[in-house]
């Protein structure tokens, strides 16, 4: 409770400094668009491609039979009885579509590698498995759990921005000097500085020996295309093999308004010692009417060993997909 007060503190603070850009729906005080408001990455297309796809774009009628057999369906977990979390629960929100970006169909939010997959390197890989087995068998303290199962809500708020069928709405406040980013998954919050030019962004960078959580964001305008660099992760978000303190990631998400209802979200993922290739995805963001409500989260909680693996765990919630060692 704590956590979400505090995210409503920034939130309401930045909101303030905004000024008059609450009267201009589509438009900040500044001349480049306004993207505050409630946003929403739900949608049945995910992260990576499902093994029936064989390509990103598909034909409508192939989409409108998955959707009749997936969409409003939660996945079979398994179980007899209906836990908070359980196939009947009114945790699952995947009453929604496959997305279309550009009129196509889209089966997996990355576009690059072809095979719309993470293009992990083989010791990654490795190092993946190693993890995800380790999280179901090593209880004795909190240092083996990930930040997410201890509630410290690392990365909800990106970078990049995800979807995992629940949880999925956002709401973005934007000034002329900043845009905050708050997640309904952990409450989290992510600022981002936005500087006058790509020059200035890489001179607002902070020291490559200072870390923090999320990463450090600077953005600047490129047109009507606000371009976010992300770098600075910790070591335990980054969950380079072996912790190497060399390995580094650079998250470049670029949004982009295409109506009044719809954002073009794009982002690219750079680190060399967990990918074999920087890859990239994209995805759409629609206008939710909201509100955000709390995320209740304790520790210990039963419902993470059962409920999130059958929509993908934790891996829906990190670009480093060390919940089901891929």
């Amino acid at each position: 409770m704590a956590g979400a007060v505090r995210s409503a503190s920034l939130l309401a603070a930045v909101a303030l400094a905004a000024g008059p850009a609450a009267a201009q729906p589509h438009r900040a005080a500044h001349p480049s668009p306004d993207f505050t408001g409630l946003w929403s990455t739900a949608s049945l297309t995910e992260l990576e491609r499902p093994d029936e796809f064989k390509t990103l774009v598909i034909p409508e009628p192939r989409a409108q039979a998955f959707e009749k057999a997936h969409r409003g369906k939660p996945p079979d977990l398994g179980e007899k009885d209906n836990p908070v979390g359980g196939p009947e629960s009114e945790w699952w929100e995947l009453d929604v579509p496959l997305a279309r970006i550009r009129g196509q169909v889209r089966t997996s939010w990355i576009v690059s590698p072809a095979d719309g997959q993470r293009p992990f390197t083989p010791q990654a890989r490795a190092a993946n498995k190693a993890h995800g087995a380790g999280r179901l068998v090593d209880l004795d303290g909190p240092e083996s759990r990930g930040p997410d199962e201890r509630c410290l809500g690392i990365g909800g708020a990106g970078p990049p921005l995800e979807n995992g069928g629940s949880n999925d709405n956002y709401q973005f406040v934007q000034t002329p000097g900043g845009l905050a980013i708050q997640a309904e998954w952990m409450h989290d919050v992510r600022t981002v500085r936005v500087v006058s030019g790509k020059d200035a962004a890489a001179a607002r960078r902070l020291p490559p020996g200072v870390r923090i959580p999320n990463g450090d964001s600077v953005a600047h305008w490129d047109g009507d295309t606000l371009v976010i660099e992300t770098t600075n992760f910790p070591l335990l978000q980054v969950n380079a093999p072996n912790h190497d303190p060399a390995a580094d990631m650079r998250v470049v998400e670029r949004l982009t308004r295409l109506s009044p209802t719809e954002l073009l979200y794009a982002f690219s993922v750079t680190n060399s010692a967990r990918y074999t290739q920087t890859w990239q995805a994209e995805m759409l963001l629609h206008a939710a009417k909201g509100p955000i409500y709390e995320f209740a989260c304790h520790e210990a909680t039963m419902a993470w060993p059962t409920c999130w693996p059958a929509r993908g765990g934790l891996e829906g919630r990190t670009i480093d997909g060390v919940a089901k060692g891929r």
